[in-house]
């Protein structure tokens, strides 16, 4: 799979994707040459924790792999997703409410206003006062 050009890939996705087959198998084949990097400090957690006698290195070395194994995944995902029905059908308001989701810290102090407010309509209701 690693001898595929990107377009190649990208055309076998599309003709996967029609068949109604998961084309995630051999994009992730695809991927791996592209992580290396990771594979290979795996590859040198495991061996020198060999050395080191009664260590179980799939335990100790279960941060590295993990690396490799996101390395691999970030790859694959945006090559299966944006080829997805309805990947890029979004509605018009969509961008208007990422905004928002992007600004929802900046106005995390407003969160508190409401229940103090409706904590003091419960103060007023419990000592007797009409709630305005």
């Amino acid at each position: 799979m690693a001898d595929l050009s990107e377009d190649q890939l990208h055309h076998k996705v599309l003709e996967t994707l029609q068949k109604g087959e998961d084309p995630k198998p051999f994009v992730l084949e695809w991927c791996k040459p592209k992580c290396l990097d990771y594979k290979a400090m795996v590859e040198r957690c495991e061996a020198a924790l060999k050395i080191i006698k009664g260590v179980d290195s799939e335990k100790k070395c279960i941060f590295r792999f993990r690396q490799w194994v996101e390395c691999v995944e970030n790859c694959a995902q945006p090559k299966i997703f944006y080829h997805l029905k309805d990947a890029h059908n979004r509605g018009r308001l969509d961008p208007f409410f990422d905004k928002v989701w992007m600004l929802r810290w900046a106005l995390l102090p407003l969160y508190p206003i409401l229940p103090i407010l409706l904590g003091m309509k419960r103060v007023n209701v419990l000592e007797g006062q009409p709630i305005e």
